[in-house]
């Protein structure tokens, strides 16, 4: 293979290194409905406190019984430092079955049991918001 050739194919390697990031990432309004609102009630059973985004894992039960795992994305763990919200105060009591409520926006593919946070409620009614207008959360019951 020729000198040029070489480098060519080297550029176009790393270019797709450098973009591979860029492409894993999204944005919220890309895979998220922000004018839509859904409210779930359930135990949190799995906390990803890594990066790019913090993900949890929240069983929610049906008045039938079946439980569905909903995965609720929120921000990166430096923005929760910063506010002040640990790995702690999110899933403290999760392990004895506490049952939160999560406001969040819903994905635009309903079928995936994805939302993005904006706020948990804990049964003693302390809650942590972390994204939206407080005055536009809907009112959970």
């Amino acid at each position: 293979m020729s000198m040029p050739r070489v480098c060519a194919v080297l550029i176009v390697l790393i270019g797709f290194v450098a973009i591979a990031p860029a492409l894993a990432h999204h944005s919220v309004s890309g895979v998220f409905s922000q004018d839509k609102q859904m409210t779930l009630k359930g135990v949190i059973t799995k906390l990803d406190w890594i990066n790019p985004h913090i993900h949890f894992s929240l069983d929610v039960k049906d008045s039938g019984g079946k439980v569905t795992t909903w995965t609720i994305e929120t921000l990166p763990t430096n923005w929760m430092r910063k506010a002040g919200i640990t790995k702690e105060a999110i899933f403290s009591n999760a392990a004895a079955g506490e049952i939160v409520t999560v406001q969040a926006y819903p994905a635009r593919d309903s079928s995936s049991h994805l939302g993005y946070l904006l706020r948990i409620t804990y049964p003693d009614g302390h809650f942590i918001h972390v994204t939206g207008d407080p005055e536009a959360i809907a009112p959970s019951n």
